[in-house]
């Protein structure tokens, strides 16, 4: 399956404040006549099936419910070969289960739904090698020693290249949500050699088996999960006007089209 978001996409509202505090605030709510198309679409070129999501934005004031969208038509194109996906039900399209997406090809996303076509391109980077996965005591709590996993990898050269770190305890769902994870891009650190990287917030006992999963997604892919963050975890009435994080997706949909090379490590906490 892909990487899921698990966030949501957000339908934000835009506003204007002329004088704070004082003057009446106009609010453009969401509403049912401007339904969007919502896409989360994360491939990846790890050994399982592949999928996307797919779903309906909803009215502001309606209590929220998943407007899934069963009736598309998915497809994934590359060179000259297309991949078309099977409806799963509850807005998930799958790929066929022996299909592996590959590093350095270019993907296109093409979703025809309700005579509109929508379609996104996304290129595959390589994930670079991760080296010297380990566990490094964190801290003591109520007399139990907790660890994080910690990791190296060499950053590729060249502008432009993203990545999303996760680690969570195996069997749990805590890697399927971004506050549990982190990601950067070059911006700063172009063909660097990271040595002493973690993603981990709480720590790990010992015993654990702890999941590594790491994803290299390019810049404006992390760029797109900066917006997310931004708007889901506003902190208070000095924060900027909310807006609809960015799109790569045609005809005004919302959500993003991700594909990345990924690696996956298991290790056990001793």
């Amino acid at each position: 399956m892909m990487k899921k978001i698990n966030i949501g996409i957000l339908v934000v509202v835009l506003f204007s404040m002329s004088s704070c505090f004082k003057d009446r605030i106009e609010l453009e709510l969401n509403k049912n006549e401007n339904v969007r198309l919502a896409v989360e679409a994360w491939i990846t070129d790890l050994d399982e099936r592949q999928s996307i999501t797919l779903s309906l934005t909803s009215d502001y004031l309606n209590v929220f419910e998943p407007n899934f969208v069963n009736d598309a038509i998915v497809s994934l194109s590359f060179d000259q070969e297309t991949i078309e996906f099977s409806a799963l039900g509850n807005g998930v399209y799958a790929a066929p289960e022996s299909w592996r997406a590959k590093t350095g090809k270019e993907y296109t996303l093409d979703i025809m739904h309700d005579q509109n076509a929508y379609t996104s391109s996304s290129l595959m980077r390589a994930m670079p090698v991760i080296d010297n996965v380990r566990a490094e005591f964190y801290e003591e709590r109520d007399s139990i020693d907790y660890y994080d996993v910690y990791f190296g990898f060499q950053e590729t050269p060249g502008e432009g290249d993203g990545y999303y770190g996760v680690d969570y305890k195996k069997g749990t769902a805590d890697g399927d949500t971004l506050i549990a994870g982190g990601f950067t891009n070059d911006d700063f650190g172009d063909g660097v050699y990271y040595g002493d990287v973690t993603v981990t917030d709480e720590g790990y006992e010992i015993g654990d088996t702890v999941v590594l999963e790491l994803y290299s997604i390019g810049v404006d892919a992390s760029n797109f999960l900066l917006d997310v963050i931004t708007e889901v975890f506003r902190e208070g009435v000095f924060d900027p006007p909310p807006v609809n994080p960015r799109t790569n997706i045609s005809n005004n949909a919302l959500g993003y089209f991700i594909t990345s090379g990924a690696q996956r490590f298991e290790t056990v906490i001793e």
